[in-house]
């Protein structure tokens, strides 16, 4: 299994602005704390709604 996080859009077409193995190298690319994108993540999950920042589970049997 392997993580990747992305920043997505805030339209309905969630595409990835910005891609990275783990949310700190993210949070670097985007000049933001890596605890804002951990903070806005865990609220938006809790709270069910939508969030600019993803974390995706990829198969590895899927590539």
């Amino acid at each position: 299994m392997m993580t990747v996080w992305m920043r997505v859009s805030r339209d309905k077409y969630e595409l990835p602005e910005a891609v990275a193995d783990t949310a700190g190298e993210l949070a670097r690319k985007l000049g933001v704390n890596t605890n804002v994108i951990y903070t806005r993540y865990r609220i938006a999950k809790e709270k069910g709604i939508r969030c600019v920042y993803v974390k995706v589970e990829i198969d590895e049997d899927d590539e």
